[in-house]
C-alpha cells in the first residue's frame, strides 16, 4: 500500500549541461501530472506522460525539470544581417541630421533582439538524460510513498483494532438480545389483553407478530456485516494494487453499519460504544484519503 503524498529527486550530467529534476506529490481523486519545464522539451511530453503513469496511478503529481548548460553548451543563435545592416543605415542618417557622431558597434548591433535571434535547442541529445532523470526522481518518489503507505498501514490497524475491541463489547451484550426483546414484547402485549378474551388462534398470531418486531431488532446480520468488512479492509492493506478507492468505499459501508447498529441496539445502552466505533471510521477514511 503506498501514499498519494512523496517526493523524489534525480541529477544527470551530460556534456552540455545538468538536468535536474524534481518530483512532488500529494492526493488527488486520478492521476494529474503537471509538467514545469523548459519550451524546448515539450515536444517529450506524452512519452513523459507514460513514463510517469508507470510508477504512479493515482495523484496530483508536480514534475520540476531544471536545465543548467555547461561551458561546453553554445545556444544555436542566426543573424539578422539585414536587421543589422538597417540599424547601421539609420546610424548615419541620424549623424548626418544631427552633425553629432554616432558610433555604432557590433556589440550594439548585437545586443538587438531583431538582430540576434536564439534559435530554439536542438534537444535530442539531451532526451536520454532527461528520461534518466525523470525516471530516477519518480523511482525515489515511489519509495518515500511506500515509507509514508507503511505510517499510514500502521495507523489504519491501530484503529480497527479499536473497533473490533468496541465491537466484541457491542456483539457480548447484544447476546441472547432476541430472547430478551420476545419475552418482553409478549409481556408488555399479555399485559395490554388481560381484559381481552382470546382464542388460540389469536394467541399464536399475536406470537408471530411479537417474534417478528423482536427480529427487526436483531443486530447479528449488521455485526456481521461490519466484522467482514474489518477482515476485507485488513487484507487490503496488504496489497501492491492502488486500494484507495476501496477502502474508501469500505468505510461508506462500515458506517452505514454502525449506524443501523445503533438504532437497533439503542435500548441496550451501547451508544458509547457505537460512537467510538463510528469516531474511529471517521478517522480512518479521513486518512484514507491519502491512500494512492
Amino acid at each position: 500500500m503506498k501514499s498519494m503524498t512523496g517526493y523524489g529527486r534525480a541529477s544527470v550530467n551530460h556534456e552540455l549541461g545538468q538536468i535536474t529534476v524534481e518530483a512532488k506529490s500529494v492526493n488527488g481523486k486520478a492521476l494529474r501530472t503537471r509538467f514545469s519545464m523548459p519550451r524546448f522539451f515539450n515536444r517529450y511530453l506524452v512519452e513523459l506522460q507514460n513514463l510517469v503513469s508507470k510508477f504512479v496511478r493515482r495523484g496530483d503529481l508536480d514534475l520540476f525539470v531544471n536545465f543548467t548548460p555547461s561551458e561546453r553548451f553554445v545556444p544555436p543563435m542566426t543573424v539578422n544581417y539585414e536587421a543589422a545592416k538597417k540599424l547601421a543605415e539609420v546610424a548615419k542618417r541620424v549623424e548626418a541630421v544631427s552633425g553629432v557622431p554616432v558610433k555604432v558597434s557590433l556589440k550594439d548591433l548585437l545586443s538587438q533582439p531583431e538582430v540576434l535571434i536564439k534559435e530554439e535547442l536542438e534537444p535530442t541529445p539531451l532526451k536520454e538524460p532527461l528520461f534518466k532523470a525523470v525516471e530516477g526522481a519518480l523511482k525515489e518518489l515511489v519509495e518515500s510513498r511506500e515509507k509514508e503507505g507503511e505510517k499510514l498501514k500502521a495507523f489504519f490497524q491501530e484503529r480497527l483494532q479499536v473497533i473490533e475491541e468496541a465491537l466484541k463489547e457491542v456483539e457480548e451484550k447484544a447476546e441472547g438480545l432476541n430472547e430478551q426483546l420476545f419475552k418482553k414484547l409478549k409481556e408488555k402485549v399479555e399485559k395490554l389483553l388481560k381484559e381481552v378474551p382470546t382464542d388460540e388462534e389469536f394467541n399464536r398470531r399475536l406470537e408471530l407478530e411479537v417474534a417478528i418486531l423482536a427480529e427487526k431488532q436483531d443486530a447479528t446480520e449488521e455485526i456481521s456485516r461490519l466484522k467482514a468488512h474489518l477482515k476485507r479492509f485488513r487484507e487490503l492493506l496488504n496489497s501492491d494494487e492502488p486500494v484507495g478507492k476501496t477502502l474508501d468505499f469500505l468505510c461508506q459501508e462500515m458506517h452505514r453499519e454502525a449506524n443501523t447498529l445503533g438504532n437497533k441496539l439503542k435500548e441496550l445502552g451501547i451508544t458509547d460504544l457505537v460512537l467510538k466505533i463510528k469516531g474511529e471510521i471517521a478517522r480512518i477514511k479521513e486518512q484514507v484519503q491519502n491512500v494512492e
